[in-house]
């Protein structure tokens, strides 16, 4: 009989006693286009995943959908499986979400929030852009910088399982991105089981990584541009209320990018003696001065969440 392996068995099969963390990523916003793009994602231990599926599926099942996509669920032009219709207000609609957001906060463990002003990276020097990897989308530096902070928050002996959505556009460009920034930072890669890329109808936390970038890019333009957060009301119920009646220890953080943190990541690196993983890595943290958007994990939660840096 032929074994049918999954990402995650696949991941784990050759440890049974290490911790793994499955960090999901997705994106928002395209660098030539929009004030902002941001990438986002969540992420938990295989034994909440589990649960998060399940929950989640059944609701995708209540509301008459197979896959939940935020930016269709917002809009007020479409109808959306069996609950969602065409004369909804905004504030309805965000409403609805409330259940999967709920969702998201009860199982799983961590929720990072990343934005990064186009506008900003465009003004950078090509000797940075080099040093940040060569790309004219702002998009590959979230990346990385994502996976470094993720390799911060877990633990000694955990390790890291990287889902990334499966965008045409972007994939292979993530890949190299994934294989240099590890490559040179030998400590870092040690930490890391591997990347995949995934359809997001097949993978609920996918989904869940989607709305949180949605999301966040409305945060960065209200922050940075001034633009109100149309959606507001969930952004709240997500980032900033309490927590669910359910044992949660998800905790959010927060990374955010203007113009002027755009220059002071530029000043940074230039005014490095050497360009080193380690360097740029530090260069990044002083460039943005942001905080985490709330933590209320529960105390008594795993060490490792006890020992979670903001960004």
């Amino acid at each position: 009989m032929i074994e049918v392996l999954g990402i995650w068995d696949l991941a784990e099969r050759s440890h049974p006693f290490m911790a793994i963390v499955h960090f999901f990523c997705d994106e928002s916003g395209k660098y030539q286009k929009n004030h902002f793009v941001s990438v986002t994602g969540v992420g938990a231990l295989r034994p909440r995943i589990d649960p998060f599926d399940l929950e989640w599926k059944t609701l995708l099942r209540s509301y008459g959908i197979e896959e939940l996509h935020t930016s269709h669920f917002l809009d007020l032009t479409r109808s959306v499986g069996t609950k969602v219709r065409v004369g909804q207000k905004l504030d309805e609609r965000q409403e609805l979400l409330f259940p999967f957001a709920d969702c998201i906060n009860s199982y799983l463990e961590i929720g990072l929030m990343q934005a990064w002003s186009v506008v900003g990276y465009n003004k950078l020097s090509l000797e940075v852009k080099r040093v940040l990897g060569g790309s004219h989308d702002p998009f590959q530096l979230a990346f990385v910088r994502g996976l470094m902070e993720i390799a911060k928050y877990v633990g000694p002996g955990d390790f890291v399982n990287v889902i990334t959505d499966d965008n045409i556009v972007t994939a292979w460009d993530t890949y190299l991105h994934y294989r240099e920034a590890l490559k040179a930072d030998r400590e870092k890669y040690e930490k890391f089981v591997g990347i995949a890329f995934a359809k997001s109808i097949h993978y609920t936390p996918l989904q869940a990584a989607d709305m949180v970038a949605f999301l966040t890019r409305r945060v960065a333009n209200e922050e940075f541009n001034g633009i109100p957060n149309d959606c507001k009301l969930l952004t709240d119920y997500l980032f900033r209320e309490p927590r669910p009646p359910k044992p949660g220890i998800m905790r959010w953080f927060q990374g955010m990018f203007g113009e002027q943190q755009m220059a002071n990541l530029a000043n940074n690196i230039l005014n490095a003696k050497t360009k080193s993983v380690s360097e740029i890595q530090q260069a990044t943290d002083s460039a943005s001065g942001d905080s985490a958007l709330g933590d209320q994990s529960q105390t008594g939660s795993r060490e490792r969440s006890e020992k979670a840096e903001e960004i």
